[in-house]
């Protein structure tokens, strides 16, 4: 079945369909925090993360133009500063003989439909969940702006997280070389560039109930924070 089939697409999206947002505890207790507490937390954070990143340029992105992306919807999303990171995958096989450019456009039409799956509503979405999608062959795609959060279905809260998408179902695949390159210079760039330290990059499971982002790419991500 093509990417662009409802039913497929409707599977990449799967775990990122807005659903109730969680609490933030970790913020509730900054603000509760003096603010002498909260300025020295935030510079040993910041300084953490600038030590972690050293030499990360911005890897090639295609940029929304290059995909001709539609107009975002902005009054379906919600504001965001990033702060940490979250990485999904898109729980689907691999599609390698279709281009990155039509992916991205077959997920941010499904996106922005309103519609039903798995016997629930699915509302529209403002532009397509994530932020980054890195194709098969390690190519990486510009998805919703960074100044907004993305849309999930499972129950936390996206609020000031960049959200990265690997294609592939990883609990049977395996992900590529092209694709972990790409995720570490993505990440590397990112935490250098809103000061992200490596503690702070999380996996959809680690968030949230779910299997995301399956056993072989939390076993190459592991190898990834740890620097080995």
């Amino acid at each position: 079945m093509r990417v662009g089939d409802q039913q497929t697409v409707s599977r990449f999206l799967a775990p990122l369909i807005p659903g109730s947002g969680g609490q933030r505890p970790i913020s509730g207790l900054l603000v509760s925090l003096t603010a002498g507490g909260f300025i020295l937390l935030s510079l040993i954070g910041s300084a953490t993360a600038a030590a972690e990143q050293r030499n990360c340029r911005e890897p090639a992105i295609v940029p929304r133009a290059d995909w001709s992306a539609a107009p975002a919807i902005e009054n379906r999303m919600i504001r965001q500063v990033p702060r940490s990171i979250v990485i999904h995958h898109t729980g689907v096989k691999s599609h390698p003989h279709l281009p990155l450019e039509q992916k991205l456009r077959d997920l941010q039409s499904y996106a922005q439909r309103p519609g039903s799956e798995d016997g629930r509503p699915k509302p529209a979405l403002g532009d397509t969940p994530y932020h980054f999608f890195i194709g098969y062959g390690g190519r990486i795609g510009e998805g919703r702006s960074l100044d907004f959060a993305g849309d999930t279905r499972t129950n936390y809260d996206t609020a000031d997280r960049i959200q990265i998408v690997v294609e592939g179902d990883f609990d049977v695949e395996h992900p590529q070389d092209e694709q972990l390159a790409s995720l570490e210079e993505l990440l590397c760039w990112l935490g250098g560039k809103f000061a992200i330290a490596k503690s702070s990059v999380r996996t959809h499971s680690e968030v949230a109930a779910t299997r995301c982002p399956g056993a072989n790419l939390l076993s190459a991500l592991s190898r990834l924070k740890s620097g080995g």
